[in-house]
């Protein structure tokens, strides 16, 4: 009793250093993954070296018989596996504390690793194996006492043993649920940290990586997951990258492979928006000064267009090509290009109120809306491909855009868009039958008032 009230207190002192110099420890490695195992070896060293000694002391001194100091070393030993598993769990707790907050860019790997099967069957293994010896150990020593003193026996001594047993098993058992639980609970906390980023990942944020908090297959599971996270925000970065440059609805069906190689044949309503005094503007102005319009002028056209569901298609030096009802099905498409229209008209107007403002030209543009069918496929060589409509209502949309410089007009739409139009309050004024450049066939045409 005396040993284990000396050697207890000076062995959870170091214990205790040894966390602490964990926490306060700024610089890590791999190596923090062996903490929990010297702990553990420290432990076990301390107790076999104590029984060692007291077994001699008792054997030498004392005359002991041979079985006293095995089973002194034996109780000592069990002192130390459980002393060193719990070390070894108290350590692990730290280092899941310790490295669960540290920073993607530190984030470090164990160079050897002990399975979470192999870590439990070694605690389990270890478990029983110190509570049979003790077990035994105690039945050996209960039969030698009842073999010297048969002249002594009696009900009380019976069940002063059948109690010691009990309580010894007590014991055990009790110690054995603590190791376990805090295995438990260390299994938990690793699971947790894994769970709360995986949750980060399943909303979207991508700036984080799970951190290797432990020296099994977690830490494989934390390694290939953060694999998979870069591999996300790569995708990620990659479709809004794409995103930028083709339609996000357009780009998202390339990226799914849900693009037809032959096209597909759809009902859609195409509107084509042209600059008037382009060129005369651009001759005018520095290049950064005409990039920097378009992109306000087109930011704004785009807005619009996206607002009504539309979809542009692509930009041509000062055009504008959308479409309305492809790939993407919508039943009021040509409702829903003519509104927009309207509203591109009052952006715009918008945007010559700044201009007047800082005493520059007002700008003024055309738009030309026609309905048809059209093919919406990739189109292009096997090297380059690019997202089109093509038909004959896409030509017949940009002649009609044309056409606003002949009537002094903003917006001109077809016949065959004004008759699927269903909302009612729009002004349209009939110019009659107009013949088309290319066209055989004179087509009938409306602008919006």
């Amino acid at each position: 009793m005396i040993v284990l009230f000396l050697v207890v207190p000076f062995r959870f002192r170091l214990h205790i250093k040894a966390l602490r110099l964990l926490r306060e420890e700024s610089h890590t490695d791999s190596s923090i993954y062996r903490l929990p195992w010297k702990e553990f070896i420290l432990d076990l060293s301390a107790w076999f070296s104590i029984g060692i000694l007291l077994s001699a002391l008792y054997i030498i001194f004392y005359g002991a018989p041979v079985t006293t100091g095995v089973s002194i070393i034996v109780a000592c030993l069990s002192f130390g596996l459980f002393g060193g598993m719990l070390s070894l769990l108290s350590a692990e707790k730290e280092i899941i504390v310790k490295l669960e907050s540290i920073s993607f860019d530190k984030i470090i790997m164990p160079k050897n690793s002990l399975s979470v099967s192999r870590k439990m069957l070694f605690l389990l293994f270890t478990m029983l194996t110190v509570m049979g010896a003790v077990i035994i150990l105690l039945i050996i020593n209960d039969i030698n006492y009842l073999l010297k003193n048969k002249h002594a026996l009696n009900t009380a001594i019976y069940s002063g043993i059948f109690k010691e047993v009990i309580f010894t098993l007590v014991v055990l058992l009790s110690v054995t649920s603590v190791i376990l639980g805090r295995y438990s609970s260390n299994l938990k906390r690793v699971l947790q940290v894994h769970m709360n980023a995986l949750e980060k990942v399943s909303m979207g944020n991508y700036d984080m990586q799970i951190p290797v908090v432990s020296s099994d297959e977690f830490s494989i599971i934390a390694s290939k997951t953060n694999d998979m996270i870069e591999g996300l925000k790569d995708k990620e970065y990659c479709e809004l990258t794409f995103g930028k440059y083709v339609t996000p609805e357009i780009s998202t069906k390339i990226l799914r492979g849900e693009i037809s190689t032959e096209g597909e044949l759809n009902e859609a309503t195409i509107l084509f928006c042209d600059l008037r005094g382009y060129t005369p503007f651009v001759e005018k102005r520095d290049p950064k000064e005409v990039v920097k319009f378009l992109n306000d002028y087109f930011s704004e056209m785009e807005h619009t267009i996206r607002g009504h569901n539309g979809i542009v298609l692509q930009y041509i030096g000062d055009e504008i090509e959308a479409v309305f009802g492809a790939p993407i099905e919508e039943p009021d498409h040509a409702d829903k290009a003519v509104q927009a229209a309207l509203e591109m008209r009052e952006r715009l107007e918008s945007l010559n109120d700044k201009r007047r403002s800082l005493g520059e030209e007002p700008i003024r543009h055309g738009i030309g809306i026609h309905t048809g069918v059209v093919l919406a496929g990739s189109v292009g060589s096997p090297e380059r491909l690019v997202y089109a409509m093509v038909g004959d209502p896409v030509n017949l949309a940009s002649r009609i855009q044309d056409l606003n410089k002949r009537y002094g007009t903003d917006i001109l739409i077809s016949s065959a868009t004004k008759e699927l139009l269903k909302a009612g309050g729009l002004n349209l004024v009939g110019l009659g039958k107009t013949s088309i450049k290319g066209k055989s066939e004179e087509i009938e045409l409306y602008k919006v008032l």
